[in-house]
C-alpha cells in the first residue's frame, strides 16, 4: 500500500498534498455534475415521458432549478482556476501569517464548494424521485 504521508515530509508539504487532493476531487466533482446536469436536461425535456403521468409543475420547477444549479456549478468551475493559481502563491510564503492567509482561503473555499456539492445532491435526489414517481404511475 502506498503511504499517504512519509516521515521525511514537512508540515508544509503535507498541507500542500492535502490541498492538491482537495482540488483534484473538486475538479472531478464539477466535471461529473456537468455531465449529470446535461443528462437530466435531456431526459427532462425528452418526449419519452410524454405518455407518463408526470407532475408538469414539478418538471418545470426542476428544469428551472437545473439552470440555476448549472450556473452555480459553472461559477465554481471558473473560480477553481483562480483558487489553484492563488494556492500556488503559498509556496512563496516566508512566514506563518502568509501561509495562514492562504490556508484560511482554501478552507473557506472548501466549505463553500462542499455546500454546493451538498445542494446538488439534494437536487439530484429530487430529479431521481420525480422520475421514480413518473415510472411508478406506469407500473
Amino acid at each position: 500500500m502506498k503511504e499517504l504521508i512519509y516521515e521525511h515530509e514537512t508540515i508544509d508539504e503535507i498541507q500542500m498534498k492535502f490541498m492538491d487532493k482537495d482540488i483534484a476531487f473538486w475538479k472531478e466533482e464539477i466535471a461529473t455534475i456537468r455531465i449529470e446536469l446535461l443528462f437530466f436536461k435531456r431526459i427532462l425535456t425528452s418526449p419519452i415521458f410524454k405518455g407518463f403521468n408526470c407532475d408538469r409543475k414539478q418538471k418545470v420547477a426542476l428544469l428551472k432549478d437545473l439552470d440555476n444549479v448549472k450556473e452555480i456549478n459553472e461559477n465554481y468551475h471558473n473560480s477553481l482556476s483562480s483558487v489553484i493559481n492563488k494556492l500556488e502563491m503559498i509556496k512563496e510564503c516566508e512566514d506563518v501569517q502568509c501561509e495562514t492567509f492562504y490556508l484560511n482561503n482554501h478552507t473557506k473555499y472548501r466549505v463553500d464548494i462542499e455546500n454546493h456539492f451538498s445542494a446538488y445532491r439534494y437536487y439530484k435526489i429530487n430529479v431521481i424521485l420525480f422520475f421514480d414517481n413518473c415510472l411508478e404511475e406506469k407500473m
